[in-house]
């Protein structure tokens, strides 16, 4: 179980103390404040009518400063109770200062009940409208907020691509928006609940209760049954956290806890937010499956049709040395008797040729097949360039009779870390390309220098060179033309299989024509590890 520590917070403009683990004051201490806040407004409200009375103001500037204190209790108390207590208290203060004979309740003008009625009216109106107007503002105010923070929280996981980072990213902005530590955990491959993560907000050594075995089970139990647990729900009551699963449309995803330290569980709203982030998590997690399952069926439909590929491949190029040996033996067995020593020389060199491309295609054969099936292994060690680019002449000499290889390599000994057998087989098939795409008689160049971190290899020939529309395709497999000696299609593994062992060496390879006529194969590997 992996364990993240919260110190910053990046949500703290958003994630206000709507959102956070309680720490609002008790009820009573809150109602006691409201209550102090309504006496105050209103012992004011007094005294602003009596400055009035003693400059000589009209009685209805008294009535006036009441219903101003109304409304400022509306304001700066929380709820409807405190503007209609003020309301009354309005009425009776005007009614006991302000109305003859003072300082009493009773009144010798018919008409002041009606006027207490209708300011009392008024005052309440006044403060009930106030305070919803108080009350939409700030459910508007956190729509706002809770709109702002899932857009900061998505665009986060818009960037993040597998399920471990899904929940990295979703559990740090969980604890950072609750300001409390957060245990999430996703699906596996094998469609159980993964290894969880715990985020301990502000090194809060409480997180590890996390690690606890009934917190493990409450984990399980939210995941097996796709409901909430833990504190504030039915099940698990007396544990310190709030565990809501994450649902996708194909079930349960994974789980996120939140901790409820000292019993302060998370409100409505809280659960609400909570409920509409883990929405965003599934989402992004769906996004990923789908991706998945998308990348699956596309590597099966190229799967498919590289084998296909390579059957087509197999069925009509192999074919073609095959029946030049079955034909060449066929002769010889027919008409050994008046076949010279030099037909059957050239009978058997045939054979011989054909039999050692169908080896060399077989080997490229496989090699593509380790690839494709990532069984292809390095088995670097620091390997002599001389040694290496000798062997390789020595297995395609015999088929270059007919052409002249030159090797330019420098004196000095040098060993690069390389798998040997696979550079070989590099340079094996791009002196075979060579020959197949040069006439009898030209000219096969390998070159070997150090510039500067890199050790570069050349195989070049004086031939015609290669297209230019050509020269992007030429490293994709199947991609082949005609070949100049023979005529005939190669299976077209070579060159793609050249550089695929590049590039698992580290370095890259390049095609390119030379001004004085002919082509150029240029690979480069590094020097060092």
């Amino acid at each position: 179980m992996k364990k993240r520590q919260i110190d910053n917070f990046p949500l703290e403009e958003l994630s206000k103390e709507e959102y956070h683990s309680p720490t609002e004051l008790p009820r009573v201490m809150l109602a006691i404040f409201d209550l102090v806040v309504t006496l105050g407004i209103m012992t004011l409200a007094t005294s602003l009518s009596f400055f009035f009375r003693h400059i000589g103001f009209h009685e209805s500037n008294f009535i006036m400063a009441y219903i101003l204190g109304v409304l400022i209790v509306a304001k700066q108390t929380n709820g409807h109770v405190y503007g209609i207590l003020a309301s009354v208290i309005g009425v009776s203060s005007f009614n006991f200062f302000f109305t003859e004979p003072y300082y009493t309740f009773v009144t010798y003008r018919p008409d002041y009940p009606v006027t207490f009625m209708i300011m009392l009216i008024v005052a309440i109106i006044t403060s009930t409208l106030t305070a919803k107007a108080k009350q939409e503002s700030r459910l508007s105010s956190l729509r706002e907020k809770r709109t702002q923070i899932l857009y900061e929280i998505t665009k986060g996981l818009l960037e993040v691509r597998n399920f471990n980072q899904i929940a990295e990213v979703g559990g740090r902005d969980i604890a950072k928006l609750f300001n409390c530590s957060v245990i999430i955990a996703t699906i596996n491959s094998s469609d159980g609940l993964g290894e969880p993560i715990i985020f301990a907000s502000n090194n809060d050594e409480r997180a590890n209760i996390f690690y606890s075995y009934p917190e493990r089970q409450a984990l399980a139990e939210t995941f097996q049954t796709g409901n909430p647990v833990g504190a504030g729900a039915v099940v698990f009551v007396d544990s310190p956290a709030y565990y809501l699963p994450v649902k996708g449309q194909s079930g349960t995803l994974g789980v996120v806890g939140v901790s409820c330290f000292d019993s302060k569980f998370l409100s409505d709203e809280q659960i609400r937010l909570l409920e509409s982030v883990t929405t965003q998590i599934a989402l992004a997690m769906e996004r990923e499956r789908l991706l998945e399952k998308q990348q699956k069926a596309k590597m099966d439909v190229e799967r498919e049709r590289l084998r296909g590929n390579l059957l087509r491949a197999i069925s009509h190029d192999l074919r073609t040395p095959l029946t030049g040996i079955l034909g060449a033996t066929a002769t010889i067995l027919d008409h050994e008797e008046v076949l010279d020593k030099k037909v059957k020389r050239d009978l058997l060199q045939g054979v011989y040729e054909d039999a050692s491309w169908l080896i060399h295609s077989v080997e490229n054969i496989l090699n593509i097949t380790r690839i494709d099936e990532g069984r292809i292994e390095l088995k670097k060690n620091m390997e002599a360039v001389e040694e290496i680019v000798a062997e390789a002449v020595s297995r395609i000499k015999k088929l270059a009779s007919n052409h002249i290889i030159k090797i330019d390599i420098p004196r000095d000994l040098i060993m690069l870390p390389m798998d040997g057998a696979l550079i070989e087989q590099v340079l094996v098939n791009l002196i075979d390309n060579a020959l197949k795409y040069t006439l009898s008689g030209s000219t096969i160049k390998i070159k070997m220098q150090i510039n500067d971190e890199w050790g570069v290899f050349e195989v070049s020939d004086n031939g015609n060179g290669i297209s230019e529309e050509e020269i992007p395709f030429i490293f994709d497999r199947f991609y082949t033309v005609p070949t100049v000696s023979t005529g005939r299609r190669g299976t077209g593994l070579g060159l793609a299989i050249c550089k695929s062992i590049i590039a698992v060496h580290g370095g890259d390879i390049s095609a390119f024509n030379n001004t004085s006529g002919g082509s150029t194969f240029r690979f480069r590997l590094p020097l060092k590890e």
